[in-house]
This record gives structure tokens, sequence and C-alpha cells, in this order.
């Protein structure tokens, strides 16, 4: 499903032209809505994690917050809500990042690691017992975002290889023809040496 792509589009049209390959490509093994949504986030992780986190971030912001409000747990709600803005400010730098086609070290290594961290975060506490079960679900989201970055870097890293070995060498320039240099100007009264 190789596409050639115009070189003089603008980046609007290159970004509107690579989603709508991801698009088509995820939605063909599949038959179900949700299996076609699945697919599109594995082929594009940046956008799923940070749907995801935006998503997570609110509902630690919401969802706390009124536990916290009936309980009375004031400490416990403030590391809720410090947590959701968190993961709500990283959701957010992944959905600009996905929108700015960006794959910098930076969003990698933000990416990555707030995944990584809250994985291995949700299984030490259902261990230890300080969390619900459930948030094993959760470390199996983060673990299916990492696997989503990495497929996504070999895949991305295969299609680069593909791309280079596809396209012909660039034109070398031919050299300008050299001339030889204006004579100097004399004032008069001086004498030019002659060679």
């Amino acid at each position: 499903m190789a596409t050639v792509t115009n070189p003089n589009a603008s980046a609007a049209a290159r970004r509107a032209q690579v989603l709508r390959e991801y698009w088509n490509r995820a939605r063909g093994p599949t038959t179900t809505v949700l299996g076609t949504i699945a697919a599109f986030f594995v082929a594009y992780p940046p956008l799923a994690q940070g749907i995801y986190y935006l998503i997570r971030g609110g509902w630690l912001m919401l969802g706390h917050g009124f536990h916290g409000a009936a309980t009375g747990e004031t400490a416990s709600a403030f590391l809720a809500h410090s947590t959701g803005l968190l993961v709500l400010v990283i959701g957010a730098a992944l959905c600009l990042a996905a929108y700015r086609r960006q794959g910098s070290p930076e969003v990698l290594l933000i990416a990555l690691g707030s995944a990584i961290g809250l994985m291995v975060l949700d299984i030490v506490y259902v261990i230890n017992r300080s969390i619900s079960v459930l948030y094993l679900l959760d470390a199996f989201i983060q673990g299916g975002l990492v696997a989503a970055w990495v497929y996504g870097w070999r895949t991305g890293k295969e299609k680069l290889a593909q791309a280079v070995a596809a396209t012909p060498p660039a034109p070398v320039p031919a050299p300008a023809p050299v001339s030889p240099p204006p004579p100097a100007a004399t004032t008069p009264g001086q004498v030019t040496p002659q060679i």
C-alpha cells in the first residue's frame, strides 16, 4: 500500500495523507468499529496515549474529588488532583505532538516514561493491596501503549529504510565554469608588473 507523495504538497496535505493511510491500514483486517478504532490507535500511538491520558486525568480530577469531598480525605484528594492534572497535561502534550507529527526524543521519553511509570505503580500497589485489583486493567493498557510505541517505532524504521532505498539519488550539479579574474585597475603613473 505504498503511495507516492507529492514533494511540493503542503505540510497539512502530507499530514492528512498520512492519517488517511493509517486509517485505511487500520480498517483492513477488522470488521467491528471498536476493532477499527483500536487498530488506528495502534498505528498512531501518540494520539492513542494522549486521548487515554486526557480521559484518565479528567477522571482523577473529577472522580476522586467527589469521593474525597464525601469522605473528608483532603490529603488523598490533593494527591489525586495533582496526579490527575499531571496526567491531563501529559495527554494534552501527546495530542499536540500527534497533531504536529513530532516524534522527538523528548516526546518519546515523556510517553514511554509515563506509561512505564504508571504501569509499575499500578502493579506494585495492587501487589501491596493498597489499591483495587481493577487497576491491573490500567497496567495492561499502559503495557499496550508501550507495545504500540515499540511497534510504531519498528515499522517506522522499516518504512524509512524502504523509502530511502526507493528514492533515486539526487543529481549532482555540474560545476560552474571558471573564468579568469578581471584585470586589476591601474591608476595613472602606476606600473603594472608583467608576469
